[in-house]
């Protein structure tokens, strides 16, 4: 569809080279695809640099570029910024007419139970009737259509399409996990938040942030875009939470497992073998009744439910949604059948995320059987964790597989070389690169009442090896062990 390219610039500052055309066709920061009419966005990469394939996107009919930097020998219009992927947020939201102005969006952020709220938040927001979709690891959805993503929060082009998509179709209220990435690299600049939430902050992607606090101030980016008229959601039973509760305008709920808070549980909460309990807050009472069981799911529900609260959901509609949610994809997901031990699938793919995930399964382990994990570490992302996660799988389970994850660009036996420093020398642990021989040998040689916890990719249908995703999913390999 053809817009005024003026429009599609309002709210940039730019210099121009030539002169601007009237209307483009569309805009993409892919050169490839590229066709006549269009303007194109040169992008810096963490991989590769996008005023490398300028030449490509003319060749390809575009009628004029945004670029970083001016372009020698180039016929064609240039539009000069000087932050290439702010300008393609401004422009992307430009282009389909702000969508985010349309809908209540609600932004979860932090480093562990991102998806697990957004699920819940989402199943809630159904079971009351209204109109919603939701952006995350798991895919997007609009009402009861689920749709893949290659990133937990899309760039800006891709995520501005997705809501003017849910506009069409009359989505009201928007609930998406907005990750440390999306904040740092432009990607949710310009979406009107509603409401966000902060869950909980453990190491992660330091290869990129170098450390903790760059990482959480990062995060802390969401709150601060949060309309003064809207709300702020913070775990207190965080240690980073006062630094979320003294950022942003938006009005301050704070929620927590045990401690004092705007909500919280009863002190009766059962937790080992589903959950049942009540969250309680002035004048309000909510009934839980969930086949999640583990104590961090008590907080992912708490995020779910509060959020819902300030949504204006009543708390029987609450209730009733959280019960019918029998288990989130690729988390703490169970595969079961007699004859074999019971197995867990989960995306924990950080320390703190394993303890949570090991220590939930542990609460249920017969006290004759054993827990057993099978484990990688993801390639070309931060080398410090990887001792510490095996560290973390070690004080938990009776015995450890390592394995491979997604190695990406790395030396899978590099990988795993670096997590066995985590081991301790007398500390039972097997190595088998190869993914599906490691999840087999596992199963193989646990009893009925063992359980085997396979983490890492959870949810997840491809290994990504040198750039490529081959199919792999622990869902299916189980099950093709299992005989379906």
């Amino acid at each position: 569809m053809s817009r005024v390219l003026r429009d599609i610039l309002e709210n940039i500052d730019y210099g121009l080279y030539g002169e601007l055309p009237t209307e483009i066709s569309a805009i993409s920061n892919n050169s490839k695809k590229i066709t006549a009419g269009d303007l194109f966005f040169a992008i810096r990469g963490t991989q590769t640099d996008g005023h490398q394939y300028i030449p490509q996107a003319i060749q390809n009919g575009a009628i004029a570029i945004v670029t970083e930097q001016y372009q020698e020998n180039i016929n064609i219009p240039q539009i000069v910024v000087s932050n290439g992927r702010s300008a393609l947020s401004t422009a992307a939201a430009n282009y389909y007419d702000n969508p985010s102005n349309k809908l209540t969006v609600i932004g979860v952020t932090g480093t562990n139970g991102k998806t697990t709220t957004v699920y819940l938040l989402n199943a809630i927001l159904q079971t009351a009737g209204i109109a919603c979709g939701s952006i995350g690891t798991l895919g997007y959805s609009i009402n009861e259509k689920f749709f893949p993503l290659n990133l937990t929060t899309p760039d800006s082009l891709q995520l501005q399409q997705i809501l003017a998509e849910m506009v069409n179709e009359k989505v009201d209220v928007l609930v998406m996990e907005v990750s440390s990435h999306a904040l740092s690299l432009n990607r949710v600049d310009d979406i009107r938040f509603t409401g966000g939430v902060f869950t909980n902050i453990s190491q992660d992607h330091l290869d990129f942030y170098s450390t903790i606090d760059n990482y959480v101030d990062a995060k802390l980016e969401l709150f601060r875009k949060i309309l003064k008229t809207g709300f702020r959601l913070s775990n207190i039973d965080d240690s980073y939470s006062d630094k979320f509760n003294a950022t942003g305008d938006a009005q301050l709920f704070t929620y927590s497992i045990a401690s004092q808070a705007d909500f919280t549980w009863k002190s009766d909460i059962k937790y080992k073998t589903g959950i049942e309990g009540t969250i309680t807050s002035k004048n309000i009472s909510i009934p839980i009744k969930s086949s999640l069981s583990g104590y961090y799911n008590l907080s992912n529900i708490l995020a779910a439910s509060t959020s819902a609260i300030q949504l204006g959901i009543q708390p029987s509609v609450i209730s009733q949604a959280i019960a019918k949610v029998d288990y989130i994809p690729g988390r703490l997901q169970e595969i079961r059948k007699q004859g074999f031990p019971r197995v867990f699938i989960d995306y924990a793919h950080t320390p703190d995320a394993i303890v949570n995930v090991l220590g939930a399964l542990k609460d249920i382990v017969p006290s004759d059987g054993k827990l057993v994990t099978v484990f990688g570490c993801g390639g070309n992302r931060d080398k410090n964790k990887r001792p510490k996660m095996a560290k973390a799988a070690a004080s938990l389970s009776d015995s450890v597989i390592i394995t491979t994850d997604n190695p990406r660009f790395e030396d899978p036996e590099a990988i795993i070389k670096d997590a066995v420093k985590g081991f301790d020398k007398n500390e039972n642990y097997i190595k088998i690169t190869d993914r599906k021989a490691a999840i087999q040998f596992a199963i193989e040689n646990s009893s009925t009442k063992d359980i085997v916890a396979i983490l890492g990719k959870g949810h997840e249908n491809y290994q990504e090896i040198n750039g490529v995703r081959h199919p792999f999913s622990d869902v299916k390999i189980v099950e093709e062990l299992f005989g379906k």
